[in-house]
């Protein structure tokens, strides 16, 4: 249990919250929500430590753990990701290191001594936590996450640095995950995921006794995995039961009593300032004003978070560009041997809008920054026709990182003269109002920042946008406000996102990436399904087809015994690689069988009084763990080879 008393917290001299009083049990699932720049990111450095509040206090009971994963970027060691995830399990760790201590006192100290008996003894206690703490099933549970998480086998032994930012976030999940810690800090955790990975997230946490207060935009995920919203608006902290849609329905409900409220409360105030203006000057009322007036004083005012209509923000004058926008002639990039694209030809023409679609590290990132030149790729060109003029939206906008200007000067920097008298009106947009722009860009939140680079995209004259994930930061009213304005744009789209209704509105055609292959489909995302699930049906169809034909063809034996041939010599070929497949998966089977026993062995606690043994048989359940991880690899090569053949 962790608990927010009476808090109130204040950053870059502006109130976040005040008052705030919060109370998570063990177990609780809590989705944590409002408008962008609320505070919610704010409250999880709280809960965790990193920040300090002004007033009030943050308790939690003895020993109660925290796991946070930041919505940015999070820094890791230079290590290896097995080592990374390992350090999850630290306190079995040293239990373990203390094992092995406690194993060499016994070894070398002579039997029925004081010292070798207490050593045996707490031997036997230790290899009991030990076990019961997941001691020897560390690093399949591991791999279990790390698979999970979309990563590969081989990945376990890479260097966790030479992942993409959206992968070092997974690696940071995944250790959160194994550490198990009585509580999950979670800052929008679904914006890195794909759709298989989300899927296994979902259901992990479902099966997870782990309590979690998670930020999320994705409604959902939201629905799927709370039972809780927790909801931070005009610095008022307010808690509902129940899952996202609920928490929807309670909310228009009580926004409407609040406007009924406010409605009267105004009217109320209006009699008595009207009262007050009448008599404050009569000598009769006068005291009567006054006493209106510390009336009006000590009224707690209704406020109601503004509401915006889903209107477009203005937009420059753009220049026209040529007919051809941006050509790629067999464009191919590698990250050292890693080949992250394959090579793609084409050219984007003026108007079209580009809907980019795919796994997390399929190679969107990739051929968007080619696109932009924001660096060469390693064969081929990219062309940028006549009178283009470019902006690239990174998921990382690092420029804004460490500015010292405001928001507003930020702002002004890049934008025309026709629009220095609309820049109130676009940060508006942003949710950024009244004196937050002048906020300095240095003490913004990350999604602030995303928010502000978005801004400082539109109010330029620039005739093509390359946005990757733009809506990783908005909430869902500044969505559709950014929908409506990019709909009246007039100039080239080519934007990555996950959020399938965003690319339905607006794509003219969606390119799918699958492993740096590109593949592309006319209309918008509803009609790339429908043309995905045809070219399934096709498939199936067509295998059915070539099947008959292959029968039929089979009964001229005299016309095609070169072809039966040749299907005998490949069925021999696959037959021997299967019988090589079922000699691995026998000796990995007997290798568990092994494993298993000596597992038991080991948790019975016979070895201990015989040292010798007990190193013996450690050393041997280390081989047969290298054993089995060897074999495992041998073998999914030798299926992937089948099943390419």
């Amino acid at each position: 249990m962790i608990c927010i008393t009476g808090g109130q917290l204040r950053l870059g001299g502006n109130i976040i919250f005040s008052d705030l009083s919060w109370r998570i049990d063990a177990g609780k699932r809590i989705g944590l929500v409002g408008p962008n720049g609320s505070g919610k990111t704010s409250i999880l450095r709280v809960l965790t430590g990193e920040y300090t509040l002004e007033n009030g206090r943050v308790e939690s009971a003895k020993n109660f753990t925290i796991g946070y994963l930041p919505q940015d970027s999070a820094e890791l060691p230079q290590q290896r990701v097995r080592e990374i995830l390992w350090s999850a399990f630290e306190p079995v760790n040293r239990m373990e290191e203390e094992m092995q201590s406690l194993l060499q006192t016994i070894q070398t100290t002579v039997d029925s001594t004081p010292e070798h008996d207490r050593a045996l003894h707490q031997y036997a206690e230790l290899q009991e936590a030990f076990q019961e703490q997941g001691g020897y099933s560390r690093e399949s549970d591991a791999k279990k996450v790390l698979l999970g998480l979309g990563f590969d086998h081989s990945d376990w032994d890479r260097p966790a640095a030479e992942f993409s930012g959206g992968w070092r976030m997974r690696i940071l999940l995944a250790k959160l995950l194994l550490q198990k810690p009585d509580l999950l800090l979670l800052d929008e955790p679904t914006n890195h995921l794909d759709a298989d990975a989300l899927l296994w997230f979902e259901q992990y946490l479902t099966g997870s006794q782990t309590g979690m207060v998670a930020v999320s935009h994705d409604r959902y995920f939201l629905d799927r995995i709370v039972s809780e919203i927790a909801e931070i608006e005009t610095r008022r902290f307010r808690l509902f039961k129940g899952n996202y849609s609920k928490y929807h329905v309670k909310k228009e409900e009580l926004r409407e009593q609040l406007l009924a409220q406010k409605r009267n409360q105004d009217r109320e105030i209006a009699q008595i300032e009207n009262f007050i203006d009448r008599n404050r000057a009569r000598k009769d009322r006068a005291a009567q004003a006054q006493s209106r007036i510390k009336l009006l004083e000590k009224m707690e005012r209704i406020e109601i978070e503004e509401i915006q209509d889903t209107v477009s923000i203005p937009l420059p004058t753009i220049p026209r560009s040529g007919k051809e926008v941006i050509t790629l002639d067999q464009v191919e990039h590698l990250y050292d041997e890693t080949r992250a694209l394959h090579p793609v030809s084409f050219s984007l023409y003026r108007g079209e809008r580009i809907g980019v679609w795919g796994a997390n590290g399929a190679g969107k990132s990739t051929l968007l920054s080619l696109m932009a030149k924001k660096f060469e790729p390693t064969r081929g060109t990219v062309t940028w026709g006549y009178n283009t003029h470019l902006a690239y939206f990174s998921q990382h906008h690092a420029e804004l990182q460490n500015s010292q200007q405001s928001i507003y000067d930020e702002l002004a920097a890049v934008a025309p003269a026709e629009m220095q008298t609309r820049l109130r009106d676009t940060l508006a947009c942003f949710l950024f109002r009244g004196d937050d722009i002048f906020k300095p860009v240095s003490v913004c939140s990350g999604g602030e920042k995303s928010r502000l680079a978005l801004a400082k995209l539109l109010v330029r004259p620039i005739n093509v946008m390359i946005l990757d994930e733009p809506l990783n930061h908005l909430d869902l009213n500044t969505i559709e406000i950014f929908e409506e304005t990019l709909k009246q744009y007039d100039g080239t789209l080519i934007f990555v996102s996950h959020d399938r209704f965003f690319i339905d509105r607006l794509a003219h055609q969606v390119w799918e990436i699958i492993d740096g292959r590109l593949r592309v489909f006319r209309g918008n995302f509803t009609d790339y399904e429908y043309a995905k699930r045809s070219l399934m049906d096709d498939e199936e169809k067509n295998n059915g087809q070539e099947i008959g034909a292959r029968s039929a063809r089979q009964q001229k034996l005299d016309q095609k015994r070169q072809e039966a041939e040749e299907r005998n010599r490949l069925f021999s070929i696959r037959r021997e690689q299967e019988k090589k497949c079922e000699s691995i998966e026998e000796q990995i089977h007997e290798i568990e069988e092994e494993i298993e026993f000596i597992e038991e062995r080991m948790a019975s606690g016979q070895l201990i009084h015989s040292p010798s043994e007990m190193a013996k048989t450690h050393k041997r359940y280390k081989t047969l763990l290298k054993q089995k991880e060897k074999l495992y690899a041998k073998w999914e090569k030798m299926v992937e080879a089948i099943q390419v053949e």
